[in-house]
């Protein structure tokens, strides 16, 4: 992972630290991820649009418990007259809501396979924080017609991460992701729960 700015925000015991693209890919090294109760519940969110990680124009924490991610796919090089541009934008409030907006500037339609690989580690803020990677207890994901159910038990204890979309999502136990086709200058827009 190149080195990058981190971004965060808060609400409550809720708070979200994320690279400057939005992404998040937690590693002993890099403590990302979505955390509320002094437990992680995202531990990798990362967006792309066929295949393609985003680079980051800009980015802009509007208030300490909301931000927006400008994004453009492909290299540095391709910043200048970019056919399509991507804003993320994100807040926390005791749960966590990401708006996902896709706009197609060339003259042309384009096809779009937008996916959100996700994951939970589950991990508590000692965990964290002493960089224990191996959790005891068993990790699952079930995908089922309108959500993504990540989940995590050791005994009586149990967490859930459970993630949702506004728009029709082909979900799986590795994320979800949606088949987006854009005329020339249209937009398309979703909006995330967790």
């Amino acid at each position: 992972m190149p080195q990058s700015n981190t971004v965060r925000i808060l609400d409550g015991s809720t708070f979200v630290v994320s690279e400057d693209t939005g992404d998040i890919e937690a590693t002993p090294s890099e403590p990302t991820g979505m955390f509320s109760l002094d437990t992680r519940f995202l531990s990798r969110w990362v967006l792309t649009i066929n295949g393609e990680r985003l680079n980051t124009l800009s980015y802009d924490d509007l208030q300490y418990y909301e931000a927006r991610f400008f994004l453009v796919p492909g290299m540095a090089t391709h910043y200048v007259d970019a056919k399509l541009s991507i804003v993320r934008k994100r807040a926390v409030g005791g749960s966590f809501h990401e708006q996902v907006t896709i706009l197609n500037h060339d003259e042309k339609p384009v096809d779009l396979e937008v996916r959100m690989d996700v994951d939970s580690d589950f991990a508590d803020l000692f965990q964290v924080k002493d960089e224990i990677v191996n959790k005891k207890g068993e990790k699952y994901a079930e995908a089922e017609a309108d959500r993504l159910r990540l989940g995590y038990h050791r005994g009586n204890f149990r967490r859930e991460t459970i993630i949702s979309c506004s728009r029709t999502a082909r979900y799986d136990r590795n994320g979800f992701a949606f088949t987006v086709h854009l005329e020339p200058n249209e937009q398309w827009s979703t909006e995330i729960d967790v």
